[in-house]
């Protein structure tokens, strides 16, 4: 049984990767619980009631807790959504047309709405607009 529960946990994690829920993620750790028993030597039985238990509580307490750390937004972990209310420092002076701001240690192309920013300043990111950083 060892072995079936190391498939169970490897189709869940790829499940996980392609849907990103949480649900199936939570559910390759209670995975663990098994296949712990499984090498202990416990009958399936008690294998599966052990799946069971894990997996009501991942689902139950941790999967609330990893949601509720990553916010109401989970892609703006991972893309350039995440830098929409950080601050950035005008490179060079800054016009509706042209100029470059450095966030999180990166030079991006930048622009403000109206008016001019000068170089120095201190903005903070409003708006991506394709690779341009719209700032205020």
């Amino acid at each position: 049984m060892t072995f079936v529960w190391l498939g169970v946990i490897g189709v869940l994690v790829v499940v996980e990767l392609l849907t990103y829920g949480l649900y199936f993620a939570a559910l390759a750790v209670a995975a663990i619980v098994p296949l712990i028993l499984s090498l202990l030597g416990f009958e399936l039985w008690v294998q599966a009631l052990g799946f069971l238990g894990a997996a009501v509580a991942a689902l139950v307490y941790i999967r609330p807790l990893i949601k509720k750390w990553q916010g109401e937004k989970p892609e703006r972990l991972t893309n350039t959504q995440s830098l929409i209310g950080k601050e950035a420092l005008a490179l060079t002076e800054i016009t509706e047309h042209s100029g470059q701001a450095k966030v999180w240690g990166e030079v991006w192309t930048a622009r403000v709405r109206e008016g001019m920013r000068s170089e120095g300043a201190k903005l903070v990111v409003e708006e991506i607009d394709g690779a341009t950083l719209i700032v205020r």
